[in-house]
């Protein structure tokens, strides 16, 4: 079995945000400012890009403790190498209101 791996933002809700969540602004039309709110922001489907997103935030795909990403330490650069710019655009707004995030190996 291979490995697939997701990076998980989870904050405050603002209009400045939403069209960072992975849903799109429309869906959060009704979503109250503050109200906490949970979107995908990396999707890595190969055990090599997952592994890959991983070393990006500085952690090993499987260092369970490790999980909860500093996202002051992510390597911009690695993260490019994996060719998402969107996500990379995405994750910088959430990262600039507040949001923590996650790594979630599936392996």
């Amino acid at each position: 079995m291979g490995l697939d791996a997701q990076v998980i933002g989870i904050g405050p809700f603002s209009q400045d945000i939403a069209e960072s969540l992975e849903y799109g602004a429309q869906r959060y039309a009704e979503v109250e400012p503050g109200a906490t709110v949970v979107t995908t922001v990396f999707l890595a489907a190969t055990s090599g890009e997952s592994h890959d997103l991983a070393e990006a935030f500085g952690v090993g795909a499987f260092e369970m403790g490790k999980h909860h990403l500093d996202a002051q330490k992510v390597s911009i650069e690695k993260l490019r190498s994996l060719g998402d710019e969107r996500g990379i655009a995405d994750f910088l707004n959430l990262r600039d209101h507040g949001f923590e995030f996650y790594y979630l190996p599936n392996g």
